[in-house]
């Protein structure tokens, strides 16, 4: 008895294997996201914010802040962490993310908490016309 030829290749094809399959490259310049938990005031602050710049958006505000937080503010009290209805977006670079979590790592706590920590404070001092560093 012989085995009769398939009519579509697809059924007679051999499945692959494991090896056969690549790993998929990561883009070099990927953004991760961070969703940081936000009160309604700050949301507001925020969205009110992000109107007067043209082409603004509350993500775009939000990676600033918590840049410039990264960047100009070296000491960050601990602010007390909860689950808001409300969160900003921040995309930030490979070498930003390393940066919170090495924070993360410092603190004992979730990136997502470090980032939090950075970004109360960083928008704390932007409020209050850049004071760093522990000068209030």
């Amino acid at each position: 008895m012989r085995r009769e030829k398939q009519i579509n290749p697809i059924l007679s094809a051999p499945p692959k294997t494991d090896s056969q399959t690549s790993e998929r490259k990561i883009r070099a310049d990927k953004l991760h996201d961070i969703k940081i938990p936000i009160s309604a005031v700050v949301d507001s602050i925020l969205r009110r914010e992000s109107r007067k710049r043209w082409g603004g958006s509350k993500t775009a505000i939000g990676t600033d802040i918590l840049k410039y937080g990264l960047e100009n503010i070296f000491m960050y009290p601990a602010v007390e962490y909860k689950q808001q209805e409300k969160t900003v977006h921040c995309k930030v670079d490979q070498a930003t993310f390393m940066k919170i979590a090495d924070l993360a790592d410092i603190w004992g706590c979730s990136i997502r908490k470090a980032a939090h920590r950075v970004f109360t404070e960083s928008l704390k001092k932007k409020q209050l016309g850049s004071v760093t560093n522990g000068e209030i």
